[in-house]
């Protein structure tokens, strides 16, 4: 994997990577060839040391559309993960990095551990085998814990929490009994970004419906009118917006907004 110097040196090739498609096709094109002309390698990917090359690997991706300096990213991603042993980066497009860890242990806490933020935005992680086109491997899911506040002991059961949030994304663990730190429950979900966030549930209970709160934590910069991840209210269409249009607002937060760093 390139060093950090290569890393920023990836930003300086012209050109797209989908202009970098059409030339390459118009170049096979003109070269006219035929299967016989290729003197095709085979490479075996169970080979131990090819495997080795792309153990512990990961794609990730900062949910923005501005720019941002990639050494800064390295500075606080290694920062908050705060690993065991080397963890390298290599940029390969805008706003998105391969990584590799380089023992089990860290791999784990970076994939298991987040939802991570960057200057108070989503960073989204995926496994990466190492040999589809980086550029092109969609990915869209954050792990992120959710509360639902005031929900009464009857309702706190696995078979109803998958009801209530079946919106809200897959649910990777729940913590329904012995909370101490509040009236709440606590659910993990995994959530697909291209999705408004979940603001409460609700259930109908002898014909009345009863609105219960959902609450974040550790939330990224989200849009206040939308309820997307990824960009504020004011960057939403031309960000001009009504207030009581505004449906997503600070109450979604369980602990507080936070507050990007400065840009360097």
């Amino acid at each position: 994997m390139a060093s950090l110097s290569d890393a920023h040196s990836a930003t300086g090739g012209g050109g797209t990577a989908a202009t970098a498609r059409s030339d390459l096709g118009d170049f096979l094109e003109q070269l006219d060839l035929n299967d016989d002309d290729f003197a095709d390698v085979e490479i075996d990917e169970d080979d131990p040391e090819i495997q080795e090359s792309v153990r512990w690997l990961a794609l990730a991706r900062v949910q923005t559309s501005r720019s941002f300096s990639p050494s800064a990213f390295y500075k606080d991603m290694r920062a908050a993960w705060n690993p065991a042993q080397e963890v390298r980066f290599r940029l390969v497009g805008p706003n998105r990095f391969v990584i590799q860890a380089s023992c089990l242990g860290d791999w784990e806490r970076i994939m298991k551990q987040g939802p991570w933020l960057f200057r108070n935005m989503a960073v989204l992680l995926c496994p990466y085998d190492g040999f589809n086109k980086a550029e092109e491997v969609e990915f869209f899911h954050i792990p992120i814990w959710l509360q639902i506040h005031k929900l009464p002991d009857p309702y706190c059961k696995q078979n109803i929490m998958e009801k209530l949030l079946k919106d809200a994304g897959e649910i990777l663990e729940m913590r329904l009994n012995g909370n101490i730190r509040g009236d709440y429950v606590r659910v993990r979900v995994r959530h697909d970004i291209r999705k408004p966030l979940t603001k409460y549930v609700n259930i109908v209970r002898a014909k009345e419906r009863q609105v219960y709160l959902v609450r974040y934590e550790k939330l990224a910069r989200f849009c206040k009118f939308c309820g997307l991840i990824g960009h504020d209210h004011k960057e939403c269409g031309l960000g001009i917006h009504d207030e009581k249009d505004l449906k997503f607002g600070d109450l979604i937060y369980a602990d507080a907004p936070n507050k990007p760093r400065p840009e360097e």
